[in-house]
């Protein structure tokens, strides 16, 4: 039977050429027969497309089931009956299931909710019929693998299981938008051992390949020392993890930080300018962590003028909460430390310490004047702030500064251009410390005029006193430190006196010492030895009511300007030294007599030194 031309049969007939295929229609009434609303009427959508899903009918009782299961009102019995049921529809099911986005959060409230055995149930079944590696990068799954690593934590066969499974990932997930979340718990949670070898493959393939031998966390340099001739091929592939990960804007996790803090304790200087200034405008992100705040120093010190002033403005706002945090204070160091546009230092660092924080002016009582910069004087990591501005000798400057930070503020740095070093400030520090002080040294002043009792009885507080003092002595400030001495302790029995005190004491007999010393070369401005002896003289036994007030005394005593004066009024009270001394005993009874024992051999050697 044949067909002409134009489509028709021979008995005269038509056809189409192609059939067409009508889709089935969703319902658009109800029951009885009313039109569906139009929010209706995508429900019905929806479930007609999820139900020709894998595993469709699985899916909608297990929901029911969660929604009951993550109710805050069941009882343990009620959990491990619903728990017992979801299993039973799980189980088999659970990498197709987590893969979907409406029900992957099923699989979650079963690792959460579910006994030690169904929890292990659950990832062996990931692991070993799964993908973990695959399932991190999938924006609804990978809150699965999260909930692995949160609950298998505690158990050392499951996060060996898991460590196993992920291993030839890593490099790839830390780049991921979605998989560098897994990557960050997995690090943050697992034993550093366990994940040695997942670490290692974020340093290379040649150092991925040998990662049973490796017992502690590795490092860059670490794997550098080892293999030497492969620095110039790992730093290329470190380099290309970082570029990767500033391109996906990845700089507030840990592990990304840890990283490039080790990419730069190993790169040259112009290799850190390089990829420095990709960084510095996202600089307050680093400084969450000591790593990312060590990245942020490193940029400060090898960048140019251009780089230092993008950091202080993406630090613009953070100033006050950066140095009183435990990491971030150090960052903030290294820019004031290395700027050679001080004034520039002033307008965006210095003035947002150098006013009263928005929050205290409501909570503070108007009647007392509080300075701004009180609770940096007495934080640890604030007051090194004031401290590298008012130092200026290496000696003293080591004793203020432990060896991390020692480290991270090396003066000069330099850069190779045209094969020479050339420093990356050009002004002198000393010149930049002393631009900076003078900007401080109305507002330091003021501190420790109207909080010297409070500064006397801080460590950090103490030292701020100390230096303040040294820098630029005042009639304000010995005043200020003499009426903290005789205050109104006597009124609290928990608070000590100044002399008393085991930071106070201490102050005054260093304060009292330091003016002996630069007695014996010059003496220049107030003299705080003659204020206290004047404000203290006839009443000295008082003070050496305590072994600690003994100290104060004995350095007193050293001082030539007042040392006749001051051995002639102890000496007329000796039989009571002595009385002191055998009495003299801590709080739970033990003998303490080394404060009068150094009096009395003080007062002796002035009565042998007079004959």
């Amino acid at each position: 039977m044949g067909m002409d031309k134009k489509g028709k049969s021979p008995g005269g007939g038509s056809f189409s050429k192609k059939r067409k295929f009508e889709p089935k229609k969703p319902k658009t009434t109800d029951d009885a027969g009313k039109e569906l609303s139009a929010s209706n009427k995508k429900r019905v959508l929806k479930q007609e497309r999820q139900s020709h899903r894998k595993h469709a009918d699985v899916v909608v009782e297990s929901k029911e089931l969660w929604n009951k299961l993550r109710l805050k009102t069941n009882t343990k019995e009620q959990t491990q009956e619903l728990m017992a049921r979801l299993m039973e529809l799980l189980r088999g099911k659970v990498n197709e299931i987590a893969m979907q986005h409406d029900a992957s959060r099923v699989v979650q409230a079963a690792i959460q909710f579910g006994s030690k055995e169904q929890k292990k149930e659950i990832i062996v079944e990931l692991c070993n019929d799964g993908n973990l590696g695959e399932l991190s990068k999938v924006q609804y799954a990978h809150f699965v693998v999260l909930k692995v690593i949160k609950y298998c934590e505690r158990d050392e066969e499951c996060y060996k299981m898991v460590v196993k499974k992920m291993k030839g990932t890593i490099s790839k997930l830390a780049v991921h938008a979605v998989g560098a979340r897994v990557v960050e718990l997995l690090f943050a949670t697992f034993p550093a051992k366990a994940t040695a070898s997942l670490k290692q493959e974020l340093y290379g393939p040649h150092f991925a390949l040998f990662t049973d031998t490796v017992e502690v966390a590795p490092t860059l340099q670490a794997n550098l020392e080892q293999v030497p001739n492969k620095k110039a091929v790992t730093l290329e592939f470190v380099l290309s993890l970082l570029n990767k990960g500033i391109e996906k804007s990845l700089f507030g996790f840990a592990y990304y930080q840890q990283l490039f803090s080790e990419y730069v304790a190993v790169a040259s200087p112009s290799e850190i300018r390089s990829i420095g200034s990709s960084v510095v405008d996202h600089s307050i992100h680093f400084l969450s962590t000591r790593p990312g705040s060590i990245v942020v120093a490193a940029c400060a010190s090898y960048g140019t003028p251009k780089d230092r002033k993008r950091i202080i403005k993406s630090l613009k706002g953070y100033t006050r909460s950066s140095l009183l945090h435990r990491d971030a204070y150090i960052a903030i160091l290294r820019i004031v430390d290395v700027t050679d546009d001080t004034v520039s230092v002033h307008k965006s660092v210095l003035a947002e310490i150098l006013v009263t924080p928005d929050d205290k002016d409501d909570d503070e009582d108007d009647v007392e004047e509080i300075s701004p910069l009180l609770d940096l004087a007495l934080s640890d990591t604030a007051s090194k702030l004031f401290l590298m501005l008012l130092v200026s000798d290496e000696e003293t400057r080591h004793k203020y500064f432990d060896p991390f930070e020692l480290k991270v503020l090396f003066e000069n740095p330099t850069i190779k251009e045209n094969g020479e070093d050339v420093p990356t400030s050009k002004k002198n520090p000393g010149t930049r410390r002393r631009e900076l002080l003078q900007y401080c040294r109305a507002p330091l002043v003021e501190l420790c005029t109207l909080h010297a009792d409070k500064l006397l009885r801080s460590r950090s507080g103490a030292r701020i006193l100390r230096e303040v003092w040294k820098s630029f002595p005042s009639d304000e400030i010995a005043t200020a430190v003499l009426e903290a001495c005789v205050g109104e302790s006597g009124k609290d029995s928990k608070t000590l006196s100044i002399f008393e005190d085991p930071v106070g004491h201490l102050v005054l007999k260093n304060m009292i010492l330091d003016e002996s010393v630069e007695s014996e070369t010059k003496q220049t401005g107030p003299s705080f030895v003659s204020a206290f002896h004047d404000k203290f003289k006839g009443n000295l036994i008082q003070i050496a009511s305590s072994n600690r007030g003994a100290f104060v005394l004995t350095a007193l005593s050293k001082n030539a300007s007042v040392h006749g004066d001051v051995v002639k009024e102890l000496n007329k009270n000796k039989a009571e030294l002595k009385k002191l001394v055998q009495g003299g005993q801590d709080e739970k009874g033990k003998k303490i007599t080394a404060g009068y024992d150094a009096l009395l051999l003080e007062l002796g050697a002035a009565k042998k030194n007079k004959k």
